[in-house]
């Protein structure tokens, strides 16, 4: 019997923990995801975190973003004015968004493009990366902003403008 009501004692509390962590939540990381919240909240705009040489991140950033737009909180944040997320691509994945290379990456594009006219995203290609793999700012898709140096507006958008990443 003692068992028995010991066992009821801590039940509630192990189940608790347990459905805790089957929601990838682990104790006292509460705090500090409200922490992210509050960051996020006050961020000026986002950008979205991608990393150099991972040509499939960037595919699946447009996804998150596309989650993003369909969600209740993209249109509880519209009251709130943050413009849409800066998509900063430079190393050899600024080839993606080139006219010439549209049949090789037509989901990711197509996607990006519808993204971007919705006013979602928004894709800024270094000119640098492009011209070191010989493309021309000429070719680039119409939806795609040109920016001189990657790296530097990535820096800008973080550490002068206030944004967060996405």
């Amino acid at each position: 019997m003692r068992c028995f009501c010991l066992m009821l004692i801590f039940l509630p509390g192990f189940l608790l923990a347990q459905s805790a962590l089957e929601l990838g939540v682990e104790a006292g990381e509460s705090s500090s995801s409200d922490a992210r919240l509050a960051a996020v909240d006050s961020a000026s705009g986002y950008v979205a975190r991608i990393d150099l040489n991972k040509p499939g991140q960037i595919a699946e950033a447009l996804r998150r973003a596309e989650a993003h737009f369909q969600s209740k909180d993209y249109f509880d944040s519209l009251d709130k004015p943050v413009g849409p997320i800066a998509f900063v691509i430079f190393g050899s994945e600024v080839a993606m968004f080139f006219k010439q290379n549209y049949g090789m990456y037509k989901t990711t594009v197509d996607l990006a493009a519808r993204l971007s006219s919705l006013g979602v995203i928004d894709i800024r290609v270094c000119q640098v990366s492009s011209k070191a793999i010989g493309l021309n700012r000429d070719d680039l898709l119409p939806f795609v902003s040109p920016v001189d140096v990657g790296h530097a507006e990535l820096t800008r958008l973080l550490e002068e403008e206030d944004y967060s990443f996405f």
